[in-house]
């Protein structure tokens, strides 16, 4: 503006916060939030152990992820068919890889349950080798089952499909994590290439084996931003962070407009980490595609897309002033706070103000649903 005025977006709670290992718990409030339980629908946990190379066959220890410690906490592979070398930086809380200390932080800024994404591990989504990608996220299936039962009904592990690309593998893959217990599941954002070599489209047919799958066990779907950040040059941290950031609409159009929720009128999706803020101008768009590129479509959605969004759809945030004041359009049932413990963009050491602020944006019953209430029910939490 010509006086040099303009309306900011900074966030008052995250001023000089610093990174996360640096931070500790915030004390409560002075008075109770009126809040009963507090649900983290995001979180994220690192591998406490070298899980892969005993439960690997035989003829593929050799490839199989190793972890390892020394000055940084480590996830990769060693010699001469190493994929990738993951280093968990050390800028982070050790309530990533310490169950006790992350139980300690939780009770001490008020979190009760929470819904608990891989770390490192995520960075084998696009391994080269299907079948050892299939191997790595089978195996961390069952170890971060075991880990949740550790904590009762605290912790709560997200599985990982270890294989949407092969129809003939992809039930057993959904199946697993159902057997395990988990309560959702995750695929990434982009669907990568199938067994031909060609792009997938979670839209597309060659999904349809997926979505049945997914519809006959009653799973929620987890999208979650954050493939494939690899900063190498001046400024990449940054700049890809705020691409990263924004991710959703590719999967979210892919499945309106390709009849995914018509033929699952079920299924329930959720876009985690990404705010939901976004949430507005995507469904303003996909409404503006559905009524002047009518004949384009095809097939066209039975229904309009806003209804798709409010019927199947879910989105997670950490603090997103913008989004509470567009709450109404995206929904106080859509919309579910998290922590993003131990990230140094989550909420850890400010929990109580992070909250505080949805508190103060919406009504008591809004409030109540978003800071726990809508995650216990899709999750199906006690």
């Amino acid at each position: 503006m010509a006086d040099g005025t303009y309306a900011s977006l900074e966030n008052p709670a995250l001023r000089d916060v610093g990174i996360s290992a640096r931070r500790t718990p915030q004390l409560p409030p002075p008075k109770p939030m009126g809040i009963d339980i507090v649900v983290s629908a995001d979180g994220h946990w690192e591998l406490d152990a070298d899980i892969f190379y005993e439960s690997f066959p035989a003829r593929l220890k050799a490839q199989a992820p190793r972890v390892w410690f020394d000055e940084y906490w480590r996830v990769g592979t060693r010699g001469e068919n190493s994929f990738a070398e993951i280093e968990t930086i050390t800028d982070l809380p050790t309530g990533l890889y310490d169950l006790d200390v992350r139980m300690e932080h939780m009770i001490a800024e008020g979190i009760d349950q929470e819904i608990c994404f891989p770390q490192t591990v995520l960075g084998f989504l696009f391994h080269p080798d299907l079948e050892i990608r299939e191997h790595i996220y089978r195996i961390y299936n069952e170890y971060v089952s075991h880990r949740s039962r550790l904590k009762g009904n605290r912790f709560h592990g997200v599985g990982v499909c270890s294989n949407w690309w092969d129809p003939s593998k992809v039930q057993g893959a959904v199946r697993q994590i159902a057997d395990l217990g988990l309560k959702t599941l995750m695929v990434p954002i982009s669907a990568g290439k199938g067994l031909d070599g060609k792009d997938m489209s979670y839209g597309g047919p060659e999904m349809d084996i997926f979505w049945q799958a997914v519809a006959e066990v009653g799973l929620p779907v987890n999208f979650h931003i954050g493939e494939n950040i690899k900063p190498e040059t001046r400024g990449a941290m940054g700049s890809l962070m705020l691409q990263h950031l924004a991710p959703f609409r590719k999967p979210l159009g892919q499945m309106i407009f390709g009849g995914v929720f018509d033929r699952h009128p079920g299924l329930k999706v959720v876009f985690s980490e990404g705010g939901i803020s976004w949430v507005p101008t995507a469904l303003q768009d996909a409404e503006m595609i559905y009524d002047t590129h009518d004949s384009f479509l095809n097939p066209k959605p039975l229904h309009r897309p806003s209804q798709y969004w409010h019927q199947n759809c879910y989105a997670t945030f950490q603090t997103d002033m913008l989004g509470l004041k567009l709450i109404d359009n995206v929904g106080a049932d859509r919309a579910m706070w998290a922590s993003d413990y131990p990230h140094t963009e989550s909420t850890f050491g400010y929990n109580y103000s992070a909250m505080q602020q949805v508190i103060d944006a919406v009504s008591p019953e809004a409030a109540r649903q978003i800071l726990g209430g809508t995650a216990r029910a899709l999750y199906k939490l006690d």
